[in-house]
């Protein structure tokens, strides 16, 4: 496996910065020479910027030779770095800091870890592929992008910390899972898939679901959105699946020698936290538009 690292220069990380760094990714960067990912051009607020100016460059292959890029290693604190990894489809990124707004927005495939937090509108149009985001996530994760009817249209995610306002709206399919509390808002409009909250979820949640399942622990969380039936206690088959494919997702980060220590030993936390019965609550709606939704509390 080929590594490209950059490193954040911090005496290029002025104050006023804001860079688009949409042409960042795993996928732009694969098949480049060394100049030539030194000489790529990122736009920002103080004008053009070429990518060697901003990282300091580690890559085995030689000057001239092109790169198959399987892994990126981004380090620094990115913050003021925009629309990172934007359409990422294969290979492994890591991210060892925070990052800015619109990340990983249309992820189709790959493997993203983020030891750290995420702006606003992270994983907009997520299509495939898995992000493990060890830190919190702003408002707006997962929403659709302008112009779009759907958010999240596929892949696994799980965020460790906490979760903004307003995310999943219009959420097609995926798996999402959030180790802390999760604000207002969650799934507006929801279409399908499934979200698992660990912890406190805020007011007026899945209002106008149509189907999806949110699964979530000790009590059903107050204030929804929707309009729900009475809960019934039943036996759900599927979960132990679900609680296996999660653990399975958090092995491949607590093995991840790129990762750091604590986000390991968090990921091991976490994942050795996971639910493990079947048996629940279960409510359904949002029964003012007919829908199919599911609310799902667990009786561990």
């Amino acid at each position: 496996m080929k590594t490209l690292s950059l490193t954040l220069l911090d005496s290029r990380y002025i104050a006023d910065l804001r860079v688009d760094a949409s042409a960042l990714s795993i996928d732009q960067l694969h098949g480049r020479t060394g100049s030539q990912i030194a000489e790529l051009v990122l736009d920002s607020n103080v004008g053009p910027i070429r990518l060697g100016e901003l990282f300091a460059i580690e890559y085995g292959p030689s000057v001239g030779e092109q790169a198959s890029v399987d892994r990126l290693v981004l380090r620094g604190d990115l913050r003021r770095f925009d629309g990172l990894c934007a359409s990422t489809r294969f290979g492994s990124t890591i991210i060892v800091g925070s990052v800015g707004n619109d990340f990983a927005k249309t992820q189709q495939g790959g493997w993203i870890y983020v030891d750290g937090s995420v702006g606003q509108r992270a994983l907009s149009d997520k299509r495939g592929g898995f992000c493990l985001i060890g830190g919190d996530a702003a408002d707006g994760f997962g929403s659709p992008l302008p112009g779009k009817l759907q958010g999240i249209q596929g892949g696994d995610s799980i965020v460790l910390g906490n979760l903004g306002n307003r995310a999943c709206e219009r959420m097609r399919r995926g798996i999402l899972c959030v180790g802390g509390n999760i604000g207002q808002h969650l799934a507006h409009q929801w279409i399908a898939g499934t979200i698992l909250g660990m912890q406190h979820i805020g007011h007026q949640w899945c209002t106008h679901m149509r189907r999806g399942s949110l699964i979530v622990r000790g009590e059903c969380p107050a204030n929804p959105g929707a309009t729900l039936s009475a809960y019934r206690r039943l036996e759900l088959s599927f979960l132990p699946i679900l609680w296996r494919h999660l653990r399975e997702l958090l092995a491949h980060a607590v093995t991840n020698s790129e990762l750091s220590l604590d986000l390991q030993a968090r990921c091991e936390g976490f994942r050795i936290g996971l639910p493990t019965g079947r048996q629940v609550l279960r409510s359904i709606g949002d029964r003012e538009c007919d829908g199919q939704g599911e609310v799902l509390v667990l009786q561990d």
